[in-house]
């Protein structure tokens, strides 16, 4: 817990102000969007658990981790997955999804009980596929096998699934490795001033990286600028959230289309020297291996479609010129260059 909540009296106060909460069901929701920046679309909604003001707990962290402690966790998830559910019913579309969080540890309260989601649904006009599961670990997953087979149990009833906070916390290489998320959603902590950090570049492109061969989807959270959201759309990033976008709130924000168009072109950032298109083919790709005199380790190429944009090394586009050369030179490259790199 936190500091405040490690004297005996602020305890007490913490417990009957959580009690009080969940007995008067004081809690309530706000929601972050979820934006595609190539389409220039909200792709969903992430739900916020929000409670009274209090100066015994200070965030929702210490929430869950004070009901945790106290064998009320699932109460509460239980309590705020039906809150954001009934919340954002009215307002989603069918093609918009939403994220709602669920902790590793939920499956060690006693009250435990699993498909109450899928009964919360049915009494409205959401369908699994759109729910997300989003894993936050506080603490290291002390049961992996069996946390594995929940949500097991959840992908067979039509949800997905994502990994939150990943570069930061307990969200490790192995928890991706064994669950296989749907979602892999990037931690703040990498996203601030990317534009600046060549080093959170190259972490942020080894994620997409993992990202593109798991055939997962990437979130980065955290986006706060503008020059962080063009270094992100520079790097091939799609799905993206954060106060630049719009803080979280209810009714659930809309979010402006000219927010998902940076002032400055993206093609133009140095690290990014190669965007090819949906028209680009094998023999434009020759073409520009020939004139190009820039370095080529740590260099990006952005494949950019009507409907999709995906960022891989330059490295590998020049591997691929160098084992294509039987093929047509005047068909479009994208598709084949984007399977060859996922094989």
């Amino acid at each position: 817990m936190s500091v405040a909540l490690e004297s005996k009296g602020i305890r007490e106060q913490a417990e009957r102000e959580f009690r009080q909460w969940m007995n008067n069901e004081e809690l309530f929701m706000h929601f972050q969007p979820i934006v595609h920046t190539t389409s220039k679309t909200v792709q969903g909604y992430e739900a916020l658990t929000r409670f009274p003001k209090s100066s015994n707990i200070s965030n929702p962290i210490e929430l869950f981790q004070l009901a945790d402690e106290l064998n009320q966790l699932f109460q509460l998830e239980k309590h705020t997955r039906e809150l954001a559910i009934e919340s954002i019913a009215d307002y989603l579309n069918p093609h918009q999804k939403l994220w709602v969080n669920v902790s590793p540890n939920v499956i060690h309260d006693q009250a435990y009980t699993p498909g109450f989601t899928h009964s919360v649904i049915k009494d409205t006009a959401l369908s699994p596929q759109q729910i997300v599961f989003e894993i936050t670990e506080q603490s290291a997953i002390t049961d992996l096998t069996s946390f594995r087979e929940l949500l097991n149990h959840y992908r067979e009833q039509g949800f997905t699934v994502a990994i939150d906070d990943v570069g930061a916390g307990y969200s490790s290489l192995q928890t991706i490795s064994e669950i296989k998320p749907d979602y892999l959603k990037v931690d703040r902590s990498l996203v601030t001033e990317i534009q600046r950090s060549s080093e959170k570049q190259y972490m942020l492109e080894a994620l997409q990286q993992i990202t593109l061969k798991m055939g997962s989807s990437l979130i980065v959270e955290g986006v706060e600028t503008e020059e962080e959201f063009s270094q992100l759309l520079s790097m091939g990033v799609e799905m993206m959230q954060g106060y630049y976008f719009a803080k979280p709130s209810f009714p659930p924000p809309e979010v402006s289309s000219s927010l998902m168009m940076p002032s400055f072109s993206y093609s133009n950032d140095h690290r990014t020297p190669l965007i090819i298109s949906k028209e680009t083919t094998l023999s434009h790709l020759y073409a520009w291996l020939g004139e190009y005199t820039g370095p080529f380790d740590h260099q990006l190429a952005v494949i950019k479609t009507d409907k999709m944009r995906a960022a891989l090394p330059l490295q590998e586009v020049v591997r691929f010129a160098g084992l294509s050369v039987h093929l047509n030179k005047q068909e479009p490259i994208w598709k084949r260059l984007l399977e060859w790199w996922r094989s």
